[in-house]
């Protein structure tokens, strides 16, 4: 009667000993792999499996299974056709030997969906992710078309007012003592004109950029001539200068004033960030960067400094017009304008907090550009 039962049941169903030597299967498995019973009969669960497969952890501990177990195998359909099975592995005991009663299952659709159904998901979330990017683009256009119309009203309004006021309080200043009660009171205002000045420059600059006129230009080389240019800051800080340069770079093609106003402005926020000393260390390489969502080579440029770093809260916000951590001692416009000036050289910049101290500034510079 046990053995109509089984010759009868709709899934292919398999009886073995512990050492996976096959002992009796019912008609269903060999209406499943499309051959004789007896030519597996004494055979190996094995030889039912794929080549790939035949190498699984479970066969090698058939015997230390207590319990029903179940795993995914790729068998053999037929000869020639491999499909996906859920495998039962039940245990039980026959004349006082352990055996295992195993089931197949045909999952090769069912996975074939779970995988689709996974596909799906992540293809929807690289398009929401896309979308979003898209989004904060599009705010960001539109506060940089925004903020160029007001640089354009405010430019001939407020800049030559303030070069005039600058202009008589400096000749105030030569005139008078610097014992005078009132010169200590005239230098303030001149300072303060002077920063007024710098910020609507600065507003022009993120405005208004001049169009890009790019030529071959060995990124070391241009590094090195913004790192002298820094270097009297970079003494009075304290500040110790670290090169980690790999193999020799191919030359990039770039607008080099431009470039050279990112590197200035990326290595003035890192020296900042260590006003009693630290390490600023510029690290170049060649990658290939699937994340750019671009393909190709890139050369990646790395400023990190040893400073406090930026709080999770603002870092977010780093590239935001007029958005600064400095407080009145800066615009918030620097970082601004060198986003958009990576991006008019189809590159791409991010900062982000180090591991242990400080910030990193990656630079990503398209060798085909």
């Amino acid at each position: 009667m046990f053995k109509t039962m089984i010759e009868g049941a709709s899934l292919p169903l398999i009886i073995a000993d512990s050492n996976g030597r096959i002992i009796f299967v019912n008609k269903c498995l060999e209406n499943f792999v499309g051959y004789a019973r007896t030519e597996f009969l004494q055979g190996s669960l094995r030889d039912l499996c794929a080549s790939y497969e035949q190498n699984r952890y479970i066969f090698s501990c058939l015997h230390d299974i207590k319990k029903t177990t179940e795993v995914d195998i790729d068998l053999y359909r037929t000869k020639d056709t491999i499909c996906t099975a859920n495998v039962s592995f039940t245990p039980f005991d026959y004349r006082q030997k352990p055996h295992l009663f195993i089931i197949i299952r045909d999952v090769t659709e069912r996975r074939t969906r779970e995988a689709k159904i996974r596909e799906d998901e992540e293809r929807y979330r690289r398009l929401v992710a896309e979308r979003d990017m898209l989004k904060d683009q599009l705010h960001r256009s539109s506060k940089v078309a925004f903020m160029g119309e007001l640089a354009a009203g405010i430019a001939h309004e407020i800049n030559n007012p303030l070069g005039i006021i600058l202009g008589f309080v400096q000749d105030i200043l030569e005139e008078i003592p610097a014992d005078d009660p009132l010169f200590e009171s005239i230098k303030i205002i001149e300072k303060e004109t002077a920063r007024c000045v710098e910020v609507v420059k600065s507003l022009l600059d993120f405005a208004r950029l001049k169009p890009t006129d790019k030529i071959s230009v060995d990124i070391v080389e241009l590094l090195e001539g913004s790192i002298v240019l820094l270097t009297p800051r970079i003494k009075q800080n304290k500040v110790r200068i670290k090169r980690i340069f790999g193999e020799k770079l191919p030359l990039v093609k770039l607008d080099p004033q431009l470039i050279q106003q990112v590197f200035l402005n990326v290595m003035i926020n890192a020296i900042q960030a260590m006003p009693d000393s630290g390490v600023l260390t510029f690290s170049i390489s060649l990658i290939c960067r699937k994340k750019l969502k671009k393909s190709g080579d890139w050369i990646r440029l790395s400023i990190s400094d040893t400073g406090n770093g930026i709080s999770e809260k603002t870092l977010h916000r780093v590239f935001d017009p007029f958005f600064t951590t400095k407080g009145s001692k800066g615009t918030g416009l620097g970082l601004s304008v060198c986003q958009r000036i990576m991006e008019d050289h189809k590159g791409k910049i991010e900062i982000e907090n180090q591991k242990e101290t400080g910030t990193i500034c990656n630079l990503y510079f398209p060798i085909k550009n």
